[in-house]
């Protein structure tokens, strides 16, 4: 389907329009296979999709392709700000289609929501 003939979803992330990806939380977490915390998702999103480090604005596009036509489940709301689930079909480097749950932040003070992480989370049926 092309992009012109879709629509956002409903439900589709507030302010999808403005969201934002900083650079370090997929380099420095998502894809680092060195971090501690964020090793295992880094060697899965290299296995399911064959993006690391040195495509990560190529994950990055996708994903910000992807927002706005799947629905965002609402999260845990804090004193930082409220927090939302997107799972999305992304297509890696590889042409393999997996799904990917993302997981975003509206910031009290702000409006947009702001990239928190990513993980696999299984194969595109």
């Amino acid at each position: 389907m092309s992009e012109k003939s879709r629509s956002p979803h409903p439900d589709a992330l507030p302010n999808f329009q403005t969201a934002e990806i900083p650079r370090q939380k997929l380099i420095n977490y998502s894809l680092d296979p060195l971090h501690k915390e964020g090793q295992h998702k880094a060697l899965v999103f290299k296995a399911a999709l064959d993006f690391d480090q040195s495509n990560w604005e190529e994950l990055a596009r996708a994903i910000r392709a992807e927002l706005p036509y799947y629905p965002a489940v609402t999260g845990s709301e804090g004193i930082w700000g409220k927090k939302y689930e997107v799972i999305l079909p992304i297509t890696g480097k590889n042409e393999r289609t997996v799904n990917v749950l993302t997981v975003w932040i509206i910031r009290l003070e702000t409006n947009f929501p702001t990239f928190v992480t990513a993980l696999v989370v299984g194969e595109r049926k």
